[in-house]
């Protein structure tokens, strides 16, 4: 019965560092993001002096479709007074956005401020339209 108790809290030792692990990994990467200049010319456009939420899916993806699509949509008429640009991404036809922006799943969304010179959002997931208008205020 010991032994089993050993094994037990040694398997979920494992398992909490690799997930620690995982999300060291993906702060850092988030934050080297953080820091560039967003590289526009992988989305084929240009900075347009608007809020921008780049949203990252698949054609397959429900979740984009059913949940994300519809939080971006809502967070756009939230600031409708301000004006905020979204482009679409799909991760399949456009894999050097998927990794200069440092996309690991879908749906995905990047905030870009205004001047469109800095990321202010990385978003990893579903991310809701509250959580969307607060980094997008953030400009």
């Amino acid at each position: 019965m010991l032994e089993r108790i050993i094994v037990l809290v040694g398997v979920v030792a494992i398992v909490v560092l690799a997930v620690l692990a995982a999300r060291r990994w993906n702060r850092r990467r988030v934050s080297g993001v953080l820091r560039q200049v967003p590289d526009w010319q992988v989305l084929g456009a240009e900075p347009d002096g608007r809020r921008t939420v780049i949203a990252f899916s698949t054609p397959s993806c429900a979740a984009c479709h059913v949940a994300q699509s519809p939080a971006i949509e809502l967070a756009r008429a939230a600031l409708a007074d301000v004006g905020v640009r979204r482009i679409d991404v799909d991760t399949a036809q456009q894999p050097e956005a998927v990794r200069a922006f440092g996309i690991l799943t879908v749906p995905s969304t990047v905030v870009i401020a205004a001047a469109g010179m800095r990321v202010v959002a990385v978003n990893q997931g579903f991310t809701a339209s509250t959580r969307l208008v607060e980094q997008l205020q953030a400009n």
